[in-house]
């Protein structure tokens, strides 16, 4: 299975824990069906990918998003969801209770001038001296994929996915099971942000998105500094 970098960590935890292969992409189904081909061909069968933004791929059939064989496939779920007296809202709450509740915070900030961008970025990598902790949040890893890259969970400590110089991004993860992901979009005066909390089984939602709004805040406002830097809300 695949999903681009700024999707869910949801479904590698389930990789992880069932023990499927999961391979993460750039953004952009270009990446994750290119992926899902080359898998493919090393005798992998693709059977999921998806991407944060609405774009899902169910199959080996055609890699690329496609909404009649995730409707398709949808409908089987939901007909042997209910046949078993269950309602999809339940199945799901199950995987939740199963693996951990995921909470997002994804959005944006109207950024018109580039160098703001750089700035921001360049502020986190401070000179490849990368962050140990934000805040009172300790980090776990940290992944830069602006040029020329750099990866704390790679034994070279270079990432394994594409770098570039023009659209840099960058995933850093904390211990408390927070991740946040930040980059420029390449279409739209937008820098943005994408932030995760991943709660352990049993931890109810409300829980974890108490913490998710602790984190998120303070994540944004030391790293991002929107007043300082300009930033726009929508």
């Amino acid at each position: 299975m695949c999903a681009s970098t700024v999707s869910s960590k949801m479904l590698r935890a389930i990789a992880e824990a069932e023990g499927f292969l999961f391979n993460e992409t750039l953004t952009g189904f270009k990446y994750i069906g290119s992926r899902a081909v080359t898998l493919s061909k090393k005798g992998y069968r693709p059977l999921f990918l998806y991407e944060e933004a609405i774009g899902f791929c169910c199959g080996d059939v055609v890699f690329d998003k496609d909404g009649l064989t995730a409707a398709g496939t949808m409908a089987e779920l939901a007909l042997r969801t209910y046949r078993n007296g269950d309602t999809l809202s339940k199945h799901m709450q199950n995987l939740y209770d199963k693996y951990g509740e995921f909470c997002s915070n994804n959005g944006y900030y109207f950024c018109h001038d580039s160098k703001v961008t750089q700035k921001i970025m360049e502020n986190i990598r401070n000179g490849g001296d990368y962050m140990k902790s934000v805040g009172p949040y300790s980090v776990k890893s940290i992944r830069d994929l602006g040029f020329p890259g750099f990866d704390s969970t790679t034994e070279d400590n270079k990432p394994t996915l594409p770098v570039s110089k023009s659209s840099p991004m960058m995933t850093i993860h904390f211990t408390n099971g927070c991740v946040a992901q930040f980059r420029a979009s390449g279409t739209e005066p937008k820098f943005k942000y994408y932030i995760e909390m991943q709660g352990k089984p049993g931890v109810k939602r409300d829980v974890v998105e108490r913490d998710l709004k602790k984190c998120s805040n303070t994540i944004l406002e030391a790293l991002l500094q929107p007043k300082e830097n300009g930033l726009i809300e929508p």
